[in-house]
């Protein structure tokens, strides 16, 4: 056989096998856009408010999600607005995350700020796990809960503006009535492809 055939041959088989390779990476046919990333992260999913202000069942629906409240993927309070691209969280191993990109997944704590009596637990998405030891977050039906113990704030949150002024979601462990000046919501998800 001449070198030229051997050659001829090598790269047919280099070809087939490359090609078999390739026919064997997985592939995840329709992840094209946000609204299925879920697939990837089981429970991803925006965080919708539901409280006196909002509008849902009307024509002109703007809804208000949790978001945060500082430049795109930093760590900040946890706020409630009306926010066109609203952030994706999820709840891994009883802790709520707030999922950024790949190489950015924020923790939400519940930090005790005990400057003021009024507002004893704030929602803040740190650089690291922290906060109040022992919380746990949960879903009963669509709504999010976060308990300590046999506590827990029983589905509601408060958007307040804190002692400095920054907007803000607090929460209680025991029945209260709102802070002055503060807005009551429930959160939901209602994405189907939640975990429960």
């Amino acid at each position: 056989m001449s070198l030229a055939a051997v050659l001829l041959r090598y790269a047919l088989v280099s070809l087939v096998s490359s090609l078999l390779l390739v026919a064997a990476m997985p592939s995840f046919d329709g992840v094209t856009s946000w609204s299925s990333i879920g697939n990837l992260v089981p429970g991803l999913t925006h965080l919708e408010g539901l409280g006196p202000s909002t509008t849902q069942g009307t024509a002109n629906h703007a809804p208000f999600y949790l978001s945060i409240g500082a430049t795109r993927g930093n760590p900040g309070n946890v706020t409630m607005y009306r926010n066109k691209s609203p952030p994706l969280f999820y709840i891994h191993q009883n802790q709520l995350w707030h999922y950024h990109n790949d190489s950015t997944i924020l923790p939400v704590n519940v930090h005790n700020t005990t400057r003021s009596a009024q507002l004893p637990l704030q929602m803040i998405a740190d650089p690291a796990l922290g906060g109040v030891p022992g919380g746990r977050w949960r879903w009963q039906a669509t709504m999010l809960f976060y308990e300590n113990g046999a506590q827990n704030n029983q589905g509601l949150f408060y958007s307040c503006a804190d002692v400095n002024g920054l907007n803000g979601m607090f929460l209680f462990l025991q029945c209260s009535a709102p802070p002055p000046g503060c807005t009551p919501f429930t959160v939901h998800s209602f994405n189907s492809n939640r975990m429960v």
